[in-house]
């Protein structure tokens, strides 16, 4: 009985700290959820604020490489440098200018260095004006200035091609104003580098006279963004386009499939958590701008960090709570302990009353008289065992009377199954008519085979009309009887007709792929006379 009694306090502890612990891990995980959000979204912010300074850095850098250029167009005579070009050619036939030109760039690449074309284009006043701006910037690689036909006027340098109208950068920026290339490795300067140009126009009557571009390193914008300045564990990249730059690389490349997903989705979220670069990362990209507003500027800056290192505030704060949460268990055990006593010792000293009703005695009556609730309990008790007594009097009333309405329901059921064996009715010399009504189920279908057989070779018939417009369903397995029956009929010598199928037993027969090859049918009954007359 000691046993018995340590178990209730046992479950009944057991069963509080259930509850506790429920309620608690409930509290704490919803807690922890959400400070982990909250914790989340701070370090995703941070993250892309970080990124958006960095972009508002890369964009005023190109800004300031445009502003750069037209502080040149406006202080040096390229405007009188362009009309000694155009004058040069002596015409104004823009196809003798073009042959013109493309014979110069025919010649450029073998001439030497002392030719005429070549220090025509080098040894002047304005080719030393471009190269003093590439020494003050050294970042500024190449500096060329072309006329409003696309020919070399001055360079910094001399090179590769003396044509630059056939360029894409010398065609954009003629037409839009600015352009701002992709990096991409410079052969004229031997320099990994962005091509930045700007259309001139003619200080007086603002005529496109020429383009002034320059080639930009581009790991003056990259190697800055290898400065530990981020946090720990991130890395920020170039991205121009579709194309990944990395800091103080010379290759441009597209990124995997998996990386450019996450970019995609980096592209309309704040911050993305997502596997990037071979590890789990925290990633935001943030679109360059810069004050010119140039359409063709795709460029952004995608910072990501290592989820661990992101995540650190987050985990820190999930292991406090978990601790938290393990010292509120640890001091709701000990309070289960004592209320399992306090509610488990009162029922204890009303068990031996109570035995003898639970062994089936029920004359015996536990007799505690009180108003506590331990003796409410007892009444209870008392008031159980007469019900129960009474009860399985009247159950086994119960059951005598069940035995009896049970016999008289199958009895019933007897007849019911006699009366719907619907005979078949003769409505012709050789012709008879079988109407179904109700449900049908296996035991009255086969009732039916029963008597349409006799019928049918008890009067010889030669026609069989099975009306099925009064059946309500019909099951698998009744169908199919009455397919046996269509089939024992025309052993006979008759030929079936069915009539009104409706939509549910036909149906069924298609889901059984039933072959009614044979058996003609009409929608009612009055087409089969019809037929049959």
């Amino acid at each position: 009985m000691k046993a018995i009694w340590n178990m209730l306090s046992a479950r009944l502890t057991l069963a509080f700290l259930v509850i506790a612990t429920a309620a608690v891990a409930t509290v704490s995980v919803i807690q922890s959820q959400q400070v982990s959000n909250a914790l989340l979204t701070d370090s995703g912010m941070l993250l892309r604020a970080r990124a958006e300074a960095e972009a508002r850095i890369v964009g005023s850098t190109i800004d300031s490489q445009i502003s750069r250029l037209r502080s040149v167009a406006v202080g040096f005579a390229l405007n009188a440098a362009s009309d000694r070009q155009v004058a040069s050619y002596g015409t104004t036939d823009k196809a003798e200018i073009a042959r013109q030109i493309n014979e110069r760039d025919a010649r450029w690449s073998a001439a030497g260095a002392g030719a005429p074309l070549i220090t025509g284009v080098l040894n002047t006043s304005l080719a030393d004006d471009l190269r003093a701006q590439t020494k003050i910037d050294q970042n500024l690689a190449e500096l060329m200035f072309t006329d409003q036909y696309g020919a070399l006027v001055a360079a910094s340098n001399r090179t590769t091609d003396y044509n630059q109208g056939d360029e894409e950068w010398w065609q954009y920026a003629s037409v839009a104003g600015v352009f701002v290339g992709t990096p991409a490795f410079d052969s004229s300067s031997g320099t990994f580098g962005i091509t930045i140009a700007i259309a001139i126009r003619a200080k007086d009557k603002g005529d496109f006279i020429g383009v002034l571009r320059s080639t930009y390193r581009a790991d003056a914008i990259t190697l800055p963004m290898m400065e530990n300045r981020f946090g720990v564990g991130t890395k920020a990249d170039l991205l121009i386009g579709d194309q990944i730059l990395e800091p103080g690389g010379s290759v441009i490349q597209k990124p995997s499939d998996s990386d450019a997903n996450v970019i995609a989705q980096a592209r309309d979220t704040s911050y993305s958590l997502a596997q990037f670069a071979g590890f789990p990362r925290l990633v935001v990209l943030a679109p360059i701008t810069n004050a010119f507003q140039i359409p063709s500027l795709n460029w952004g800056v995608i910072l990501y960090q290592n989820s661990k290192d992101a995540l650190a505030p987050v985990s820190a704060a999930q292991s406090s709570t978990v601790f938290t949460a393990l010292l509120v268990l640890l001091f709701t055990a000990g309070a289960a302990v004592l209320i399992a006593e306090l509610i488990s010792a009162p029922i204890r000293r009303m068990t031996i009353a109570t035995e003898r009703i639970a062994a089936g005695d029920l004359e015996q009556h536990v007799g505690m008289s009180g108003g506590t609730e331990i003796n409410q309990l007892a009444r209870g008790f008392d008031q159980m065992a007469a019900a129960l007594k009474a009860r399985i009097a009247a159950e086994q009333s119960a059951q005598t009377e069940r035995l009896h309405i049970q016999q008289e329901m199958i009895e019933a059921q007897d007849r019911r199954i006699e009366e719907l064996a619907t005979p078949s009715i003769p409505i012709g010399r050789d012709t008879l008519l079988l109407p179904l009504i109700g449900s049908i189920d296996k035991r009255r279908a086969e009732r039916v085979l029963q008597t349409v057989l006799a019928d049918v070779y008890a009067r010889r018939a030669r026609t069989l009309i099975l009306d099925l417009s009064g059946v309500r369903d019909v099951d698998a397995e009744v169908l199919a009887v009455l397919m046996s029956a269509a089939a024992g009929v025309r052993l006979l010598g008759a030929h079936v007709i069915l009539v009104g199928i409706r939509a549910q037993t036909a149906h069924t027969i298609v889901d059984l792929d039933i072959d009614l090859v044979g058996i003609p049918t009409y929608a009612s009954l009055q087409e089969a006379l019809n037929h049959v007359s």
